[in-house]
């Protein structure tokens, strides 16, 4: 594992940093705080947050430059340039994610080396937190990345947290990413992750968000090279009064590009889960491929989950697919099992766990890693039973 390597870890000097900070402020002067009329931000109650209450001033905002210097440069500038000039191209044009451009204390850009990754991540204390990091992967490598990223909070106050995350694979690469978000339940998170795949390189991204009180991810993925490759998928299982919404867009950029979205969401309690998926193939495309699906099982009557599949497909030559399901526990099964003897607790864990458990066990992990995956989730679900 490459965790502990300070070589694959690297920030900006101050100078470039802050004239890369510069270029943003053109952009960044024309946003604002997102509102519920906009469309992104329909069912998230953005205007119900207590700014003030996040120790939060969108009228004073710092854009300083980089707070560190480089503990080891291992790549070309030529290539720092790149990464830069692909930032300043792909981060949307959010409110958010221009928010951790412009605040971040500094950019980590992480080099991605052949074989498996382990990088942990951590934020505490009541202030914002606001972060960039850039995972690079070099032309013909092959890298598993698992990512940690966790937040602890002691004190019973709202807190918040921004964070932009570039995953770049060059051409001919393989990167197969499992993110494992875990957050307090004080925490309102607003995430930007940006996938690019050049010429015949595959994403594979796997998602699993644990925890929060609010949380809004948009997820963005561009096919950039001819025969690229994105997968996404991963489970949400919410409980307590947790609302995360979930904006998942795949962007072809290329002939004989390939995107799948599949996502899960099981929700209980009062929880709240929105999934909405993009789909974006502009004319003249040929040989392209993409499918996208949402399954949601509520387990309580009080929780809600969404799904909204749209497409933007604007040229022919493409086989494209979606579908959705929202609903509770088959009945059936479920007392069939009970008819098999087992109690209703076991019963409910079993039917739930089937639910997800085919989502863990595709993903290319240890099986200890994905064991933990389904501990964590059950224990949310069914109490660890």
């Amino acid at each position: 594992m490459n965790s502990s390597l300070t070589k694959n870890r690297l920030v900006l000097t101050k100078d470039k940093h802050t004239d890369f900070k510069n270029s943003l402020l053109d952009i960044w002067n024309q946003l604002e705080i997102p509102k519920e009329s906009d469309e992104s931000w329909r069912k998230f109650p953005i205007a119900s947050v207590d700014w003030k209450e996040l120790q939060f001033d969108s009228e004073n905002i710092a854009t300083s430059g980089s707070e560190k210097e480089y503990e080891e440069y291992s790549l070309p500038e030529k290539t720092i340039d790149s990464i830069l000039s692909a930032l300043l191209k792909y981060t949307p044009k959010n409110y958010f994610a221009y928010l951790s451009l412009v605040t971040a204390p500094y950019y980590e850009i992480i080099l991605l080396d052949e074989g498996e990754s382990i990088f942990s991540f951590e934020e505490e204390g009541d202030e914002p937190r606001h972060s960039v990091r850039i995972f690079y992967l070099q032309k013909g490598k092959t890298n598993k990345t698992e990512i940690q990223l966790q937040n602890f909070h002691t004190s019973e106050n709202l807190h918040m947290s921004s964070s932009l995350d570039f995953f770049i694979a060059e051409d001919s690469s393989y990167l197969e990413i499992l993110d494992r978000e875990t957050s307090d339940m004080d925490l309102y998170r607003f995430r930007n992750v940006c996938l690019l795949t050049h010429s015949d390189s595959n994403i594979k991204y796997h998602y699993y968000p644990i925890g929060g009180f609010r949380s809004k991810l948009f997820l963005d993925a561009h096919l950039l090279g001819k025969g690229a490759e994105v997968t996404v998928d991963g489970v949400s299982a919410l409980g307590g009064r947790n609302l995360k919404d979930l904006d998942m867009e795949m962007f072809h950029h290329a002939d004989h590009t390939t995107s799948k979205i599949s996502y899960k969401a099981i929700v209980t309690d009062k929880s709240h889960h929105i999934f909405t998926g993009n789909l974006i193939i502009p004319p003249n495309l040929k040989k392209v491929t993409a499918h996208q699906e949402s399954f949601n099982l509520s387990l309580n009557k009080k929780a809600r989950a969404e799904a909204n599949p749209k497409l933007e497909v604007l040229a022919e030559d493409v086989s494209c697919t979606h579908g959705a399901t929202v609903g509770d526990i088959d009945e059936e099964q479920y007392f069939y099992l009970l008819s098999r003897g087992l109690t209703p607790e076991d019963s409910k864990a079993l039917l739930v766990t089937a639910f997800y458990g085919e989502t863990i066990h595709s993903i290319g992990f240890s099986e200890d890693v994905k064991l933990a995956l389904e501990t964590r989730i059950k224990e949310i679900l069914v109490g660890g039973k």
